[in-house]
């Protein structure tokens, strides 16, 4: 089976592209989302709250903090198959 692509061949520019910009949206959210549990880890550790509340707020944006990761991994991986799909074109 063989799928005759070279039609497509403008879609190249455009595609890689989009790959571009989503994965620098990607690698921007991962960034911010660690720099984002360095600050409130550091404003905790000056502020010398209790370890309890420390811990109920970990659990409370740990949930948030597995999206944005995943969110951003899943961007970098869709750029990533864009990005080789392109190769194809």
């Amino acid at each position: 089976m063989h799928i005759e692509v070279s039609g497509w061949s403008g879609l190249a520019v455009p595609l890689n592209t989009m790959a571009l910009l989503i994965a620098l949206g990607g690698a921007w959210l991962l960034l911010a989302t660690r720099w984002r549990q360095q600050l409130a880890r550091d404003a905790a550790f000056v502020a010398g709250t209790r370890p309890a509340v420390v811990a109920g707020t970990r659990l409370a944006n740990r949930s948030v903090d597995r999206f944005f990761y995943t969110f951003g991994s899943a961007s970098l991986g869709l750029a990533w198959l864009l990005s080789e799909f392109t190769r194809l074109l």
